[in-house]
């Protein structure tokens, strides 16, 4: 079995600060009082969605030994700008057709902010998965790193979609200040525009390009690239080098040929301050790390990286896969920077007589 080198699972940890957050992710959850739309009111004439329930963590997140930041659920991005990470929605919008499955997708604001903590866009998903997701916001401890917006742009509104929806959805897209940029739409059951004082601009230098994902929605049972779509957003460059930030947000376009007028944050400062030390390492591996269990008479153990590297073990690369290189001892010719994701992998040698 092939072991694949994919290093966008390293980054994503880094550019969706998964581990930098990780006690802030103990599950999500939405507030039917204050939502706009309650979430428990599940319509007699439809079955129970997948996002009807949310993503939970089996068991308690451990108690973390001591570190300089890891797990405080606060991010300094430098300049200025700090970010958390929301997992806590009051639902806003849904319809019950289109998108993936044909089960239509929930639009949510954050909820349940820390202290200074603004909104910085709305989030979206697919109703054929259970609510899962998180979105940044942001705080301004230097009082020129957000702006509110000073107007805003109503993107695209469901009010003559003849579809099964919680009422009628619109979509807005803040109009930033000079030098100031948008991360993130806003969405609203109303026609009225939302208040200036909803959601909060980046500074221009604080951020990063973004790029459409995977899509979420759309009228029709598949992406349409000339009619109207929600996708959800990466930042354009990533890698282990690259500072952009992931802030959860999505894209509503009305075409896919469109430039994407959102973008994403971006980390001001080489500070590793909040990964977690040796310890706190060792924790996350005690509390999730899987047990395999061999049989005494199982042929196939699990060995160390190294063993692996001087026993046979070859680079391949897509395009060239006749011609795989030996693997260094030390691993130092293996791709670097996370630039050249699915790319590359790891596997033993076709020719049966170079296997050790």
């Amino acid at each position: 079995m092939s072991v694949f080198l994919h290093l966008s699972y390293y980054q994503n940890i880094r550019y969706s600060l998964g581990l930098y957050l990780l006690p802030a992710i103990i599950g999500n959850y939405i507030s039917s009082t204050q939502s706009a739309v309650n979430p428990n009111a599940i319509s007699k004439n439809r079955k129970a969605l997948p996002i009807d329930a949310s993503f939970k963590l089996p068991a308690p997140l451990p108690s973390w030994p001591p570190s300089e930041g890891f797990g405080s659920g606060i991010i300094d991005l430098g300049d200025g700008l700090q970010v958390c990470q929301l997992s806590s929605f009051n639902k806003v919008w849904a319809t019950h057709e289109g998108g993936p499955n044909n089960l239509g997708a929930s639009f949510f604001e954050p909820s349940q902010f820390p202290q200074g903590f603004s909104m910085l866009g709305s989030y979206s998903q697919p109703n054929n998965t259970l609510l899962y997701g998180w979105v940044l916001a942001g705080r301004d401890d230097t009082g020129s790193a957000l702006k509110q917006p000073i107007d805003y742009t109503l993107v695209w509104s469901s009010e003559s979609l003849r579809i099964k929806q919680d009422g009628v959805g619109y979509i807005w897209l803040p109009s930033p200040p000079n030098g100031y940029k948008v991360v993130g739409h806003v969405v609203t059951n109303s026609p009225q525009k939302p208040s200036l004082r909803k959601t909060r601009c980046v500074r221009s230098d604080l951020t990063n390009e973004c790029e459409i994902d995977s899509w979420i929605w759309g009228p029709g049972k598949e992406s349409d690239p000339n009619g109207f779509n929600v996708y959800s957003l990466l930042p354009r460059d990533r890698g282990t080098q690259v500072m952009g930030v992931c802030v959860g947000t999505f894209i509503a376009q009305n075409t896919l040929t469109a430039l994407v007028p959102l973008v994403c944050v971006k980390n001001m400062v080489s500070n590793l301050s909040c990964m977690p030390n040796r310890n706190q390492i060792q924790t996350i591996f005690q509390a999730y790390s899987s047990w395999i269990y061999f049989h005494s008479d199982e042929q196939y153990l699990p060995s160390l990286v190294n063993w692996y590297f001087k026993n046979g073990a070859f680079l391949y690369k897509k395009g060239d896969e006749s011609r795989p290189v030996p693997i260094e001892s030390d691993g130092l010719n293996l791709p670097q920077g996370g630039a050249e994701d699915d790319i590359y992998w790891l596997d033993l040698p076709v020719d049966e007589g170079k296997k050790r």
